[in-house]
């Protein structure tokens, strides 16, 4: 009889897991992304990624295709997290400057979390208060669901001594 109710209780118990979403899910990725994806299909995401951000500028369609609802946004230019606030700050600048796309690429760091990674060169936003920089932005990638960005901008000043400095 209480081999009976210890099986019952850890039945539910092992329930109550089952019913917290996975990260997927809890962050709204769209349905044009998958959980779980080859390199290969991760790459292939990233690059239509770059592409629809980077040279056609279509931030919104870039974002809806395989950005999180719950997008989580660690860039000083953007005020809060989520996709609509992402597209509506970038909005406001990506289209008004040079982007030169100088890399993209997929990496993994050592627990498998997959990154998908893009060098910029950015140019022409002096009119609205953006120098010329080198910009990285690296995004944690769910599957081939984009849900964590960081990035790293260096304002590029003068020549340096370094002729192959930045790019």
């Amino acid at each position: 009889m209480h081999f009976l109710v210890i099986i019952t209780a850890l039945a539910s118990l092992s329930g109550l897991g089952a019913a917290v979403p996975d990260e997927f899910t809890a962050l709204g990725c769209p349905n044009t992304t998958k959980p779980e994806a080859s390199p290969s299909e991760q790459l292939a995401a990233w690059d239509e990624f770059t592409n629809l951000m980077y040279h056609e500028k279509r931030i919104s369609d870039a974002f809806t295709k395989y950005a999180a609802a719950g997008y989580i946004n660690h860039s000083p230019h953007v005020t809060m997290n989520g996709i609509n606030e992402t597209i509506g700050e970038l909005s406001q600048i990506v289209p008004y400057v040079d982007s030169q796309l100088q890399r993209a690429y997929v990496g993994w760091d050592t627990n498998g979390t997959t990154y998908g990674t893009a060098h910029t060169k950015v140019s022409g936003g002096e009119a609205m208060g953006i120098s010329d920089s080198a910009l990285v932005d690296i995004i944690r990638m769910v599957g081939t669901c984009l849900v964590e960005h960081y990035d790293v901008q260096q304002t590029i000043e003068g020549a340096g001594p370094n002729p192959i400095a930045f790019f």
